[in-house]
């Protein structure tokens, strides 16, 4: 009997061993087999047979990938069609026209990009891997777009919101910000950013740009450039960061849309700026992103990404500031980590505040300009600077004892 109930036993452990490796152990509910299997099938539609490859001097790994085969176009709104290396002429005309003036904001730009770009033909995109897919769907899913009176839990947000005339949508949105690299460790992430969106009862249409620290989204502590789009109807959200989904087409063979900043200010000392510009072209209704004192064109969101909200014919929001995360009670840092009311030298700041009405970018002045402040946060107003320009951030903290 002894020995009969031994082979019951093996048998049993190799039937179990058989199935766990088959379907794997379940945690929440799901597979982690399914899991791994799934996001294998993301990572091969994400990382594409490259031309050549880049490794930065930040251990990133670029891969210059054809244009026409970048993930963007296996969304099923955006199948068999080729990229646009350029906006339309209507575009550029309103591109050329807001670099006027430009002399005025005595700004330092910070370096951007790769030191060696991609061949023709060909755009760079960072390697991913199933961490960084793991890690960008928590992040998105915790918060694929944030209504900044009230940005959600574990978030505060320091900065100022407009909407526009009765009647009236914003076309594009824009300003050049400082660039700083506060420390940020485990699951916080602090970020300077830009948001233009629209929102019914049911349904959000939203992109953000700006400079972010995110070790969850990136697994290291640099400052970098980040996108983010989303689009929420009926209960679904789609979207994602940067090009880790479907979505964004880039069309820069050497600046990359998450790429690491290689200056950054330093309080007191030095002031590096990054200038980031959001434009509705209204010929093809894309959304494009602009970069640099130039507008050096990064790429664009198809207008088929946002055919649920409407989003595609303009945004009733705009948003400027700072946005921190963190799961614990303390938060980081945002912005420098200082906030001195009319020190440009040592508090984070965005300069040349603007919104596109019209076709024509302007500052916000004839708008009603909202300042949100919160927990250990805060935003000035404008000053008499020649363009609109406010300050935002602090050191973070606990809620009730912020440090200094």
């Amino acid at each position: 009997m002894a020995r009969d109930m031994r082979k019951i036993m093996r048998l049993v452990a190799i039937v179990l061993t058989a199935y766990i490796a088959s379907n794997g152990c379940v945690v929440n509910g799901r597979s982690i087999h399914s899991e791994d299997v799934e996001l294998e099938k993301e990572l091969a539609a994400i990382n594409k047979p490259s031309i050549k490859t880049i490794e930065t001097e930040y251990g990133d790994i670029y891969d210059c990938v054809d244009i026409n085969k970048q993930p963007a176009f296996d969304h099923p709104l955006l199948k068999d069609r080729k990229a646009k290396t350029r906006p339309s002429l209507a575009l550029e005309k309103i591109l050329r026209a807001s670099r006027k003036d430009a002399s005025l904001l005595e700004t330092n730009p910070t370096k951007l990009g790769l030191k060696e770009g991609c061949p023709a033909g060909s755009v760079p995109l960072r390697r991913a891997t199933k961490e960084d897919l793991r890690r960008a769907k928590s992040s998105f899913q915790r918060l694929s777009s944030f209504e900044p009176s009230n940005p959600g839990q574990g978030y505060d947000f320091a900065g100022i919101v407009t909407t526009p005339p009765a009647d009236v949508l914003f076309k594009g949105i824009a300003a050049r910000i400082s660039v700083y690299q506060p420390p940020v460790s485990g699951q916080q992430s602090s970020t300077a950013l830009i948001q233009l969106q629209t929102q019914t009862e049911t349904k959000v249409g939203s992109i953000q740009v700006g400079w972010t620290i995110d070790p969850e989204l990136y697994g290291d502590s640099r400052a970098r450039l980040f996108t983010k789009w989303s689009e929420e109807h009926d209960g679904s959200v789609d979207g994602c960061y940067n090009t880790l989904c479907s979505g964004f087409v880039v069309t820069n063979p050497s600046i990359p849309i998450d790429t690491a900043f290689n200056d950054v200010s330093i309080a007191q000392r030095s002031q590096v700026f990054q200038w980031m510009m959001v434009t509705l072209d209204p010929l093809s209704q894309d959304w494009w992103l602009s970069m640099q004192d130039d507008n050096i064109r990064i790429g664009y969101w198809p207008r088929e990404l946002f055919s649920f909200s409407g989003f595609s014919v303009g945004g009733y929001n705009a948003t400027w500031g700072g946005l921190v995360h963190t799961e614990t009670d303390v938060s980081p840092a945002m912005g420098s980590g200082f906030f001195e009311d009319g020190n440009y030298n040592s508090t984070c700041n965005m300069v040349k505040v603007q919104v596109n009405i019209g076709n024509t970018f302007m500052s916000p002045y004839d708008n009603p300009v909202q300042v949100l402040q919160s927990r250990c946060f805060k935003a000035g107003k404008q000053n008499t600077h020649p363009y609109y320009r406010f300050q935002f951030g602090g050191p973070g903290g606990l809620p009730n004892a912020c440090v200094a």
